[in-house]
């Protein structure tokens, strides 16, 4: 429980009133498919995407996506992450915002 308290806290949570929990949300979140994402040509390697940082400029692929984990990392940049954190950094908001727009 306090676990549960002490995050909520750092994430800066507030309760919604008519559409659910925010750990349904959440879940929810997570489980949009990151690669609808993308708008960069990606190119499938075995069970990955493969294709140019969104990130960074550069000439070859370096950024991975992993349908099964349903994350992402740039091998060229260090950036890597969950759905929510992939939407955060494209779209420039913050957790709540991401959170609402993939919770669908």
């Amino acid at each position: 429980m306090l676990i549960n308290r002490s995050l909520n806290k750092l994430i800066n949570l507030k309760p919604t009133l008519n559409n659910g929990s925010n750990e349904t949300k959440v879940a929810k979140a997570l489980k949009y498919p990151i690669e609808k994402l993308c708008s960069m040509k990606l190119k499938k390697i075995g069970t990955i995407f493969m294709g140019k940082c969104p990130f960074h400029q550069e000439k070859t692929p370096s950024f991975a996506i992993y349908p099964i984990t349903n994350s992402f990392y740039c091998f060229a940049c260090e950036e890597g992450g969950d759905v929510i954190n992939f939407y955060m950094k494209i779209n420039k908001c913050n957790f709540q915002t991401a959170r609402e727009a993939l919770a669908i």
